[in-house]
């Protein structure tokens, strides 16, 4: 019995020892995501209860317009990045060639936007009233242009970019409640989250051109055009996605309420927060499941994340009624907030099967398949809905939610399928 007990823990000293660097950055990652889904819940119920729910859903409202330039200057970069730097960590060149020929991109498409986003604030009246708002949340895309987090997740070293964001939310949460205090403090809501993006994209900055030796060159035309042509199928993916995930925010302002954007946010949030294990686990293992390709590692890995969103979802759905009340301050029909927790489970697989298979494997292109095929589905209930007269509430919309994520992981589990398949073959 003592020699299969010391047998058992060399194993597991043995298993701990191969994978220390994968152990290492799952702490790192674990840390900073749960940061980043606690910190605006720390926030939220305050912001909520000093903005009220009609002013702080037009706070959210400029946020979500803002993540449309987000969505932009990101440009599908970030996978196929983390894969190119994942494949060339050793050659300082190579990587000196990706993180120039993205940085420099990036900026060009941020320059881009802003003219482009300014434009569309000043054309549309309700935005224009809150001008200063709509332009204070353009600088949450600074946390795209100057924070590489595809560097880090490249090389599997999370220690840095978890330190850097541990000291964003921080300072983020702790303005707050020092500079908001009245309904006219709503402007620097998203001034608040700039200024701290600004300073953690510099930090990163720094500790890559300086610390890692990276040089920073103006990359030549074909260059930039090699890592735009490879991240093109992602950035189309991520966009169509983006305006049919985030278009819900406006049109629940249009159609229903400004004040009802905030429950519907909350049921998102609440969906964030039950995909964190896939957040976590995949950033971490992505590196090694695009060099190793097993399909045993990624079935494994899979059954684990299911595993954790599920168990996730019950525990929200048996305390949901004081977390919505903590959250918001009222009570609120919890039905479309339930309906809308069916979507972690069918995200989080349709996430992970497009992370770790499809883009690790290079078959990008059926990403942005995956998304034309939803966003078809969307849009057909969309009119149907609209039709019928039934765009009145915010459960519409959810459903509209959780049956396009449901078609997208059909689809994304017959492509992963066939993928393998193939792959068998040869």
């Amino acid at each position: 019995m003592k020699l299969n007990i010391e047998s058992y823990l060399s194993s597991l000293k043995k298993i701990a020892k191969r994978n220390r660097v994968i152990l290492e950055n799952f702490s790192y990652i674990t840390l900073m995501q749960m940061l980043l889904i606690v910190a605006p819940l720390i926030t939220y119920p305050y912001l909520t209860r000093v903005l009220g729910t009609k002013l702080y859903g037009t706070v959210l409202t400029a946020q979500v317009l803002a993540s449309y330039a987000t969505i932009i200057v990101r440009f599908g970069f970030d996978s196929v990045s983390a894969r190119h730097i994942s494949m060339h960590m050793d050659n300082k060149e190579k990587l000196s060639e990706v993180m120039s020929s993205i940085m420099t991109m990036r900026g060009l498409l941020w320059i881009a936007c802003a003219a482009i986003y300014i434009a569309v604030v000043l054309a549309v009246p309700v935005y224009r009233e809150h001008f200063l708002l709509f332009l204070f949340s353009y600088g949450l895309t600074i946390n795209v242009l100057l924070f590489p987090q595809f560097y880090f997740q490249g090389i599997e070293q999370m220690k840095f970019i978890t330190l850097i964001n541990v000291g964003i939310q921080a300072l983020f949460v702790v303005l707050t409640f020092i500079v908001i205090k009245s309904p006219n403090d709503y402007i620097y809501v998203p001034l608040l989250h700039a200024v701290g993006y600004l300073i953690g994209g510099v930090a990163a900055l720094f500790i890559i051109f300086h610390s890692h030796r990276i040089k920073f060159r103006f990359p030549q035309r074909s260059q930039a055009l090699y890592y735009v042509k490879d991240a093109a199928p992602l950035f189309a993916t991520d966009a169509v996605c983006t305006i049919k995930d985030k278009f819900n925010y406006l049109l629940i302002g249009v159609c229903v309420s400004m004040s009802e954007v905030v429950p519907y946010d909350v049921g998102a949030k609440l969906t964030s927060l039950s995909i964190l294990p896939l957040t976590i686990i995949n950033t971490v293992v992505f590196p090694k499941m695009a060099r190793d390709k097993s399909n045993r590692q990624f079935r494994m890995v899979g059954l684990v994340i299911v595993t954790c969103i599920v168990t996730l979802v019950l525990l929200i759905n048996i305390f949901l009624r004081p977390i919505v009340h903590f959250l918001i301050g009222c009570d609120v029909d919890l039905f479309p907030i339930r309906l809308y927790l069916l979507s972690p489970i069918f995200l989080g697989l349709s996430s992970y099967t497009a992370s770790s298979l499809i883009v690790a494997r290079g078959h990008n292109r059926y990403m942005l398949y995956s998304i034309l095929i939803t966003t078809g589905v969307y849009l057909v209930l969309l009119i149907a809905l609209y039709l019928t007269y039934q765009l009145t509430s915010i459960t519409s919309f959810i459903i509209l939610t959780v049956v396009s994520y449901f078609a997208e992981l059909i689809y994304r589990l017959a492509i992963g399928r066939k993928i393998i398949c193939k792959e068998n073959i040869r």
